[in-house]
């Protein structure tokens, strides 16, 4: 008698494909459940290292932005997710879970610190500032979908 495996799908390449349906798509803080916040939230307490892209560093220099590395650490425990997002990173044939974060901190002034934080590579993708009056008035709610999926668990 022959017997016919079935191959399964590592976990991570099952996401990959789950994943794959929603590049490009971004779902704003105001369209998320509390659960879905809660999902992001809990993400990043299982994050258990903090790197930044040299990108990022080099805006931080080049933007004359007022914040450290533990500043940056430290905005998990003092701000808010702005966004979750999907996006397509070619380098590595991979999609990634990004969320922008906000600091509830001041910096340079008048202004609030936000990051992009990457799931996948366990880093700050990039940072910026707003002035603290900058209340998005202009915002696109194109770009953003209301039913897009936030992804529970991180499986990379």
């Amino acid at each position: 008698m022959v017997v016919k495996q079935i191959s399964r799908k590592p976990k991570w390449v099952e996401r990959q494909i789950e994943l794959s349906d929603y590049v490009g798509k971004r779902k704003y803080r105001s369209q998320m459940t509390t659960e879905e916040i809660n999902i992001i939230w809990n993400k990043f307490k299982k994050v258990d290292v903090w790197g930044i892209s040299a990108h990022a560093l080099d805006r931080l220099k080049g933007k004359g932005i007022e914040a450290t590395y533990d500043d940056l650490v430290s905005m998990i425990e003092n701000s808010e997710i702005v966004e979750y997002k999907i996006d397509y990173e070619k380098k590595i044939n991979r999609c990634e879970e990004r969320v922008v974060l906000v600091s509830n901190a001041i910096v340079n002034g008048n202004y609030r610190l936000k990051v992009v934080y990457n799931f996948g590579r366990k880093d700050i993708v990039t940072v910026w500032i707003n002035h603290i009056n900058d209340h998005h008035d202009t915002l696109d709610w194109s770009m953003y979908d209301a039913d897009m999926k936030v992804f529970e668990g991180v499986i990379y």
